[in-house]
């Protein structure tokens, strides 16, 4: 399903319980994409992250393509994985900044440049993927509809003895 969603420049959102492997699914599917056409971007987001934070880490990867555009090196898509997206403060307006500003990139496609008279900067060429627990803060909704959402639930007990006994065996053996 992920490969099938961002092979159509989708977003995917990830929402699970702790110990879903979110993390370790969309870290692994990063690893395999190939390098040639993709690069891509891991944010792991916390109580502190700001949206300057977000937007220093996405601008430093990204290249000038003309005045005011830019996108990854050319001939490149950029994956951005944002682990724990709800994990951010919400602050006295109900909002979070981190989570605004993606939205802002997201739904139409530019950054204001945070010098003095506020530029804006196109960004092109990039995609989302986030993860996140249910039931910490509230996301603005109108954010969460960008993305294709997937409930990731906890296995059963049968599988995950099957699996640690794999890893246990292997390891023994």
């Amino acid at each position: 399903l992920l490969d099938s969603i961002v092979s159509i420049r989708g977003a995917v959102l990830l929402v699970g319980e702790s110990g879903t492997a979110k993390t370790t699914v969309v870290s692994k599917y990063l690893l395999g994409r190939d390098e040639t056409t993709t690069t891509s971007l891991s944010l792991g987001f916390s109580s502190r992250t700001s949206s300057k934070d977000v937007q220093v880490a996405i601008e430093d990867v990204l290249e000038k393509r003309t005045k005011d555009t830019f996108g990854p090196p050319a001939g490149k898509r950029l994956l951005i994985f944002v682990d724990d997206l709800n994990m951010p403060r919400v602050d006295t307006y109900g909002t979070q900044q981190p989570v605004a500003l993606l939205k802002l990139v997201m739904d139409k496609g530019f950054l204001y440049d945070r010098g003095k008279d506020l530029t804006i900067k196109y960004i092109r060429d990039i995609q989302f993927v986030g993860a996140m627990v249910p039931g910490r803060n509230p996301v603005d909704p109108r954010f969460i509809r960008l993305f294709n959402t997937f409930c990731i639930t906890f296995p059963p007990s049968e599988s995950i003895k099957r699996i640690y006994s794999t890893i246990l065996e292997a390891f023994f053996s």
